[in-house]
C-alpha cells in the first residue's frame, strides 16, 4: 500500500458569492497511479473545469478532502463547494449530539490541500487507509465534488448505484425484457 504523509487542516473561512456563477460541475470515471511518495494527479477534466472560470479565486484550487459518510470512499471538494458544510453545521445547535460528529466529519478528519504544479495532491496515509488505495485511484465525478475509490470498490459502487437509479423515459416506451422461454 502506497502512503502519503500526515496532514492536518487549517480551513479557510470562504464568502460564497451567490451572484457568481456556479463552478463546472465534475464528470466522468478516470483512473490515476498513486506514486511511491503517494502523490496521485487530480483528473484533468477537474482541473479544467476550475481553470475554466476565468473569474476563480486562489481557493478553487484549493481541496478538502475528508472520508465519505460512504465506507471506503474519500470525498474531495473544491473549497468553495464545501461551505455548504460550514452553513450547515452553524445551523445546528451546540449542545446537538449530532453536531459534534458531524464536525468530527467535516473538520477534525478534513484536510486541506493545493495542487502542485503537476496537477497532484498528497494524499494522507489516514485516507489512503479509508479507500484501501493501492498502485491506482478512482476518481468519481459527483458535479459539485468528487470520490476517490480503490478501483475494485469503485465498480461495485458504481454497479450498486446505477441499479438504485430510477429508469427515466421521459416519455418513450420502455423495452421489455424477453420471456425467460423465449430465449
Amino acid at each position: 500500500m502506497v502512503m502519503g504523509k500526515k496532514s492536518t487542516i487549517s480551513h479557510k473561512m470562504v464568502k460564497v458569492d451567490a451572484s457568481r456563477p456556479p463552478m463546472k460541475q465534475l464528470f466522468g470515471t478516470h483512473e490515476n497511479r498513486l506514486d511511491g511518495k503517494g502523490r496521485v494527479s487530480v483528473p484533468a477534466a477537474f482541473r479544467n473545469a476550475w481553470k475554466g472560470d476565468a473569474d476563480k479565486s486562489d481557493a478553487e484550487m484549493t481541496l478538502i478532502l475528508r472520508p465519505s459518510l460512504i465506507a471506503g470512499c474519500i470525498e474531495g471538494w473544491p473549497l468553495p463547494n464545501y461551505a455548504k458544510y460550514e452553513a450547515e453545521l452553524a445551523a445546528m445547535a451546540e449542545t446537538d449530539p449530532d453536531r459534534q460528529g458531524f464536525a468530527t466529519k467535516i473538520y477534525s478528519d478534513a484536510v486541506e490541500l493545493e495542487l502542485d504544479g503537476q496537477g497532484r495532491i498528497m494524499l494522507p496515509d489516514h485516507l489512503v487507509a479509508e479507500a484501501q488505495l493501492g498502485e491506482t485511484a478512482c476518481f468519481l465525478g459527483r458535479g459539485t465534488h468528487f470520490h476517490i475509490w480503490a478501483p475494485e470498490a469503485a465498480k461495485a459502487f458504481l454497479e450498486a448505484t446505477r441499479a438504485l437509479a430510477p429508469r427515466l423515459t421521459f416519455g418513450a416506451p420502455v423495452p421489455q425484457a424477453a420471456p425467460k422461454d423465449a430465449l
